[in-house]
């Protein structure tokens, strides 16, 4: 049975439980944050920018993805909208924090990571907004506990509370045949124990993304299709006590443009969490278990100069990887002024890559295997003290041991079945040791600032060390002995609330990373290499590199005043400039990291008519960049501007909609070597009618 008829049958049975009348059992929530645990003390809470219940209710957000492009500090490589983009480019970064397209921040559901096992790109369809409580985006420097990668952000993404006897439906329609549907229902299964289960169905034609005087007969719109399904069961035997074990599925259907590029995903995962408050203390140990299984299958193609014909390039028929991990977390709040946590983690990965290359018109003649494990154990802890009423210390240290192993890489000639290529490569082990530092002062009750030093790590993904990809005709290659990232820096922001009716966020960071991994272009010639084989015409040859130095430095500015009781406006801007400090491949000092802006402002507008009705308007731009790592390509400045609104029907049912890029204006995103030219959404349309219980 496939995932989408299990989820129609398994929601239809939900929804007949919930529809008998049943007694309400409410269970606190299971809350993990940047301190692993839910700190009971707010003010050892970093600055943050976050997404509450509210906002994600109004409808003013399409997707998970609308909502997290609502704070420009964070995107991912490419500005193409998920809705049409390969997942491969669809890793999430912070404040420019990454010279490719690989995640540089880690993003968390419900404290379980979600970055892509094999090479930790995210999958948004999987995340449905109507079942997102709250979501919380932490900059560099916030989330040391949390290990690799989470020296970049942490995105925090909170599932809502199971209540018995909640039921709600959702349906989206819009152009491009946009259709977007969701249902829910949670019932309860006996005293402290609830069941809720969740289904969502996307689907959309998609856009060109090829610019349209561009494109040939083989251009087709980027489309995708995906179901997910969320079954979760909560429970607790007392009021310090509460479990939670939950069941996902996701799958996912994706054209690249053209009818033979094309990729598709299945995912499951299981994760189990349980908490518990200590007798007659502060003191709260939390424990969690994750499994992850990924399939991911995915097709590159060759299209003629004239683009009325194209053939398989790159078949990568199975793309399998695994990861299991978990944590055990004891935290100790008290009346004193320290309070201490400290716990253990570990997460286990096996990934490999099997695909089909070389085929020069009568088909593919040669297979490729790649693959290998990583292992991440860690060890830590954090301590925080009151040093008097205006000033709080904070302290986190940890301790990593990674591991790579069981590297190799095995090319075969088909047509003969003989093996041309047999590498394994030796194994690794690495003890890292990073920490934060935090000093927190009151100036008043409104005013308050943080100032963080921190440092962390990232380990080369999968993905960057053992598979290589084709885009059109431009070649990148992997480097198994790619070092692991090294990251430190500073952030001081300075918070004013000085009222309900208007608030000042403003920082100021400066992060430098040793090791960076980027895609260095080594060749434009066409003809074979022995590097990356036949390079067409108009193609590049690329290999992921360690770059010795580079930093980032900015600022950043969120500001809100409230215009009247039913007018608010909003500001917020990122500058986050970029630059290659030292490198052994000298004619990279100096540039730019590729695809990263220097600027990304977003202006908002929010008027409340009356009680049932609520008008938005948001407008986003975005500066200037690079679209290589050589500075030789530029692509221009970018912006839309997207509108909104609701309308409460009654109690239980409302209509809204949403035009983004109101004024369809045309957004590059990348250029490729032969001068073709991608492009971001252009004006769409949706209409959604939601029913809550």
């Amino acid at each position: 049975m496939t995932l989408r008829a299990l989820s129609l049958v398994s929601l239809a049975a939900a929804f007949a439980l919930a529809s008998h009348a049943e007694e309400t059992y409410e269970l606190n929530p299971l809350v993990v944050n940047a301190n692993r645990i839910e700190s009971s003390d707010s003010k050892i809470q970093p600055p943050v920018s976050s997404l509450s219940l509210q906002e994600i209710d109004s409808d003013k957000f399409r997707d998970i993805s609308d909502a997290l492009s609502s704070y420009p500090g964070i995107a991912s490589y490419r500005r193409t909208h998920p809705t049409s983009a390969h997942p491969a480019t669809q890793g999430t970064r912070i404040r420019n924090s990454g010279a490719n397209a690989t995640s540089r921040a880690l993003v968390l559901y419900n404290g379980v990571p979600q970055n892509d096992p094999f090479g930790a790109w995210v999958y948004w369809h999987q995340f449905d907004l109507s079942k997102i409580e709250a979501i919380s985006i932490h900059p560099s420097g916030s989330g040391e506990l949390w290990g690799n990668m989470a020296s970049g952000g942490l995105v925090s993404v909170i599932a809502k509370d199971s209540l018995p006897g909640s039921a709600q439906a959702q349906a989206s329609i819009g152009s491009s045949n946009r259709y977007d549907l969701r249902a829910s229902s949670a019932h309860s299964l006996g005293e402290d124990v609830v069941f809720d289960i969740g289904i969502r169905h996307f689907s959309t034609d998609g856009f060109y993304t090829l610019r349209e005087d561009q494109r040939g007969s083989v251009d087709e719109p980027a489309n995708s299709e995906a179901t997910s399904l969320n079954a979760q069961l909560s429970w607790g035997t007392s009021v310090t006590w509460k479990s939670q074990f939950v069941a996902r599925g996701f799958e996912e259907k994706r054209s690249n443009g053209t009818a033979v590029a094309q990729n598709d995903t299945q995912a499951y995962d299981l994760s189990f969490i349980t908490e518990r408050q200590l007798a007659d203390s502060d003191a709260r140990l939390n424990i969690n278990l994750y499994f992850q299984d990924r399939d991911f299958r995915n097709v590159f193609s060759s299209v003629a100069d004239d683009r009325n014909s194209e053939r398989p390039a790159l078949d990568q028929y199975d793309v399998p990887a695994q990861s299991f991990g978990g944590a055990i977390v004891y935290r100790q709040d008290s009346d004193l002024p320290l309070s201490y946590s400290a716990g253990l983690d570990f997460r286990a990965i096996d990934g490999s890559i099997n695909e089909r290359y070389r085929n020069l018109g009568a088909g593919f003649t040669r297979d490729r295997y790649a693959g290998g494990k990583q292992q991440f154990i860690g060890l830590f802890g954090s301590v925080s003290s009151e040093l008097d009423e205006s000033n709080r210390l904070t302290a986190t240290a940890r301790i990593d041991q990674v591991d790579q192993t069981d590297g190799s890489r095995i090319e075969t000639d088909t047509t003969t079945n003989t093996v041309i290529r047999n590498d394994s490569y030796a194994d690794r082990e690495n003890t890292i040791l990073t920490g934060n530092l935090t000093w927190r002062h009151q100036f008043s009750d409104t005013t308050a600032s943080h100032l963080s030093i921190f440092s962390g790590f990232r380990a080369p993904t999968l993905n960057e060390l053992y598979r290589p990809f084709r885009v059109r005709n431009d070649i990148t290659e992997a480097k198994p002995d790619l070092l692991n990232e090294r990251q430190q820096g500073l952030d001081y922001t300075l918070s004013i609330q000085s009222d309900d009716h208007s608030s000042l966020r403003l920082s100021a960071f400066h992060y430098e990373t040793d090791e960076m991994v980027a895609n260095a272009l080594l060749t434009t010639e066409s003809g074979f290499d022995p590097r990356f084989g036949f390079i067409p015409s108009g193609g590049s040859g690329s290999i992921r590199a360690n770059l010795d130095k580079t930093t980032v430095s900015g600022i950043e500015l969120h500001a809100m005043r409230q215009l009247g009781e039913s007018l608010k406006a909003s500001l917020a801007a990122v500058y986050a400039d970029t630059e290659i400090t030292a490198d052994e491949l000298s004619q990279f000092v100096g540039n730019a990291f590729p695809q990263s802006p220097p600027w990304r402002v977003i202006a908002g507008l929010d008027w409340q008519a009356s009680e049932a009705i609520n008008f938005w308007s948001r407008y986003s731009w975005t500066d200037r960049s690079f679209e290589n790592l050589t500075n030789t390509t530029r692509l221009g400045a970018s912006g839309g501007l997207s509108i909104g609104g609701s309308y409460q029907i009654d109690e239980s049912s409302s209509i809204s909609f949403t035009l983004t890029n109101a004024l369809d204006e045309e957004n590059v995103t990348g250029i490729a070597t032969n001068g073709l030219v991608t492009m971001d959404e252009p004006r769409e349309f949706l209409v959604t009618y939601t029913w809550r219980r």
